[in-house]
């Protein structure tokens, strides 16, 4: 591996996690830093057709869950060997909008899967390439279901499978996250309530503080 730096976003529907890692692009590049910015599913040709079925509310309740993380793995596959593996040898700062800790949190904590034998599947992929720095955007579930609807409503466009599940299931997913968070030195939790600015700046603070001591 290269000198490059790998940073995820992580956090259930509607937190801004999307957001906070479009603007930390954003500002890696106005300060001249090599930075690309990916997402999962769909970081690639081949995961935008993976993420048109994970992604499509028909087939909320047909889809089974080892199907569903078989497909995530299959598209994280894909993007490691297609973008986030080649970026990070010549260098670059890669920022993926979720990775293999979103599969923990919705597969296995959300849908109730071994957690033991989703990891040795990632295990067996990624030959133990894990993310520098995890930016976990934490918000309770009201607010993340009440955020979706209003973002559908004012920008026209269907709610995914994901953000249709019960709100059961939101609050599990996020267990997950905050248990991993305390399971894992690389994890920043962030209080996704605060204003956009202000997250941004510490988060900034956080990537120039590690880049610093690279």
């Amino acid at each position: 591996m290269g000198k490059g730096l790998f940073i995820t976003f992580e956090g259930i529907e509607g937190c801004g996690k999307s957001t906070q890692a479009r603007m930390l692009k954003n500002y890696l590049d106005k300060k001249g830093y090599n930075a690309i910015l990916s997402m999962e599913p769909g970081g690639t040709d081949i995961g935008k057709k993976i993420r048109e079925i994970l992604v499509n509310p028909k087939y909320k309740g047909i889809l089974h869950p080892i199907t569903e993380a078989l497909l995530y793995q299959a598209d994280r596959n894909q993007h490691l060997k297609e973008k986030i593996i080649p970026h990070l040898k010549q260098g670059y700062i890669v920022i993926s909008d979720r990775y293999q800790h979103s599969s923990l949190a919705y597969q296995c904590f959300g849908r109730g899967l071994d957690i033991e034998k989703i990891q040795w599947i990632f295990n067996n992929i990624v030959n133990g390439i894990e993310p520098d720095i995890v930016f976990l955007i934490d918000i309770d579930e009201e607010t993340s279901l009440k955020r979706v609807k209003e973002r559908s409503k004012s920008e026209h466009i269907e709610l995914s499978r994901f953000e249709i599940e019960h709100i059961n299931f939101h609050k599990k997913v996020r267990e997950g996250f905050l248990k991993l968070a305390k399971e894992n030195k690389n994890f920043v939790v962030l209080n996704g309530k605060e204003d956009i600015e202000t997250l941004h700046g510490r988060i900034i603070a956080i990537v120039e503080e590690r880049l610093k001591n690279a």
